[in-house]
């Protein structure tokens, strides 16, 4: 479109017109975004973003219409009968097993009475064997024993009276076991299972496999009384608990924000009440509009407490600013916030370590891969670790206006405690330890199918800042000369400097194009 040619003398003109003029231009730039277009795509984001049923985003949030990478990293032990004998582990990495993980929501249930939908999260994983860089999962691997080991240590912690009866028990369940360290193919220790044997006359196993018999649903049944263990398998294409979470139809900034957990609204696992309180989203939703002052948080129920992460200022993502994010486990032996997270008041692991017993029921702790950002003591433990903060974060980079997360990877280590129990042949002379079993990244980059559309709103928004800068720049230039002119308005007299001029023509406002945006 444009704009007629205008010849028009600035002397003709009042200064208060030409001064009103700028200044009505500059407020004009300066609330343009924030009251108009600004407004516009708020309102916009918020509408597609709220999970109301039909929404393209609720069908998209409940199926992930794309697997995200799932990439398995196990720990080989090289020397379990050194280790017996009061040695460090010698640990090394094997992996990546790569898989595809699907993410679906099972079983959905809207209440518009508190603007919630409840569901249970389905994990799926399916083996990709040409992106596992020569792995089969047939692979002869070492590690730590950690059913064993779970027992042990649990019956030392609640009933130490039953210790010896755990040491009678161990080689008929166990299959006559040489070391705490289990030998046996990846593909069984990750997902088939592993036996134990339930299928004695021994009365001490007999009590044991009475108990073992109560877990059923987490154990594999690969014969008559014989089950099995995995740290995958049981999981694979089985509902997880059931989550409530906020809708953002009446408030945006609640989406997705956990507010109950198989129907209770707090929980009672840890020993203080702020560990106990939900934080935080189911971690495949955030809410829009986050600012450089914002944290985030996500919901662990594998944890039983949520991974909180700090915003560490502006990046860019293939030219599209965002907000990058770290998160760690912090320290519960030394931050009174996190005290509660002590297995007892006197018993707490150090930085960088979450405990899970009370959340699993098994001694097993979480971490960063590699004890990253975990107390020096950890690490030198055992041999063969390498921390990198490249590879072993926990980081996203989330695009600010609609919360998406342009880049996330989720990187947890699982390690198992060993020490030197007397009771207990198989570990009378195990050196103190945290020892790791395996550490797993489920993570993503978003392709450029979805990252179009967030540049499709990036250079829309660009623009329109563009054109508030040109009108307030604009406006600022009209109120300075509307000024001038007033003051020379009042005080004839007034002299100012000009160098001469040639000619006496008025001046001309050359025509101005103006032309639409491409439509992205």
């Amino acid at each position: 479109m444009q704009i007629p040619h205008v010849a028009v003398s600035l002397q003709n003109l009042p200064g208060k017109w030409i001064g009103m003029s700028g200044l009505v231009m500059l407020m004009l730039g300066a609330t343009v975004d924030f009251w108009g277009f600004g407004a516009l795509l708020r309102n916009q984001i918020k509408n597609k973003l709220a999970l109301k049923k039909g929404n393209e985003f609720r069908k998209a949030w409940t199926k992930f219409e794309d697997p995200i990478d799932f990439k398995i990293y196990i720990f080989n032990v090289t020397n379990p009968m050194e280790v017996q004998k009061g040695q460090k582990p010698i640990l090394v990495e094997i992996g990546p097993y790569f898989y595809e993980e699907y993410k679906e929501k099972m079983d959905m249930k809207d209440r518009r009475e508190d603007d919630t939908v409840s569901f249970n999260p389905r994990d799926s994983w399916v083996f990709r064997a040409d992106k596992s860089g020569g792995l089969t999962g047939d692979e002869i691997l070492t590690i730590p024993n950690a059913a064993l080991l779970g027992m042990a240590l649990t019956v030392e912690r609640e009933k130490p009276v039953a210790l010896q009866l755990i040491n009678k028990a161990i080689p008929f369940i166990f299959g006559d076991p040489t070391s705490v360290f289990l030998t046996a193919p990846a593909r069984k220790l990750l997902f088939e299972g592993v036996p134990l044997y339930c299928n004695t006359t021994n009365f001490s196993a007999k009590v044991i496999c009475s108990e073992l018999r109560k877990k059923e649903k987490d154990l594999h049944k690969l014969g008559e009384d014989i089950f099995g263990v995995s740290f995958f398998g049981m999981r694979n294409g089985t509902p997880g608990g059931r989550l409530t979470v906020k809708r953002g139809i009446e408030d945006i900034h609640d989406l997705g924000r956990v507010v109950a957990f198989n129907g209770q609204k707090k929980m009672t696992v840890w020993s203080g009440d702020p560990c106990n309180q939900f934080k935080g989203t189911d971690s495949t939703v955030f809410a829009p509009f986050i600012t450089a002052k914002d944290t985030i948080a996500a919901f662990a129920p594998d944890l039983c407490r949520a991974a909180e992460a700090e915003n560490l200022g502006p990046r860019k993502f293939k030219g599209i600013k965002g907000f990058l994010f770290n998160a760690n486990f912090g320290d519960m032996s030394t931050d009174p916030k996190l005290k509660c997270f002590c297995t007892t008041p006197d018993t707490c692991m150090k930085k960088g370590i979450h405990d899970t017993t009370r959340c699993t029921g098994a001694p097993i702790m979480a971490s960063l891969p590699h004890f990253l950002d975990s107390a020096p003591e950890y690490q030198d433990g055992v041999i063969g670790l390498n921390p990198s903060r490249e590879k072993h974060v926990i980081m996203m980079i989330l695009e600010p206006l609609t919360a998406t997360p342009m880049v996330a990877y989720k990187r947890l280590q699982f390690s198992v405690p060993i020490h030197a129990i007397e009771k207990v042949d198989l570990m009378k002379e195990l050196p103190t330890a945290l020892v790791p079993i395996l550490w797993v990244q489920e993570g993503m980059e978003l392709d450029k199918k979805y990252l179009d559309k967030v540049r499709k709103i990036y250079k829309t928004r660009r623009l329109v800042n563009i054109f508030m800068w040109i009108v307030m720049i604009a406006g600022g230039g009209m109120g300075a000369a509307g000024a001038v002119l007033e003051l020379r308005g009042r005080n004839p007299e007034m002299d100012i400097d000009q160098p001469p001029r040639r000619r006496k023509n008025p001046i001309e406002i050359a025509p101005i194009e103006i032309s639409t945006p491409n439509k992205y």
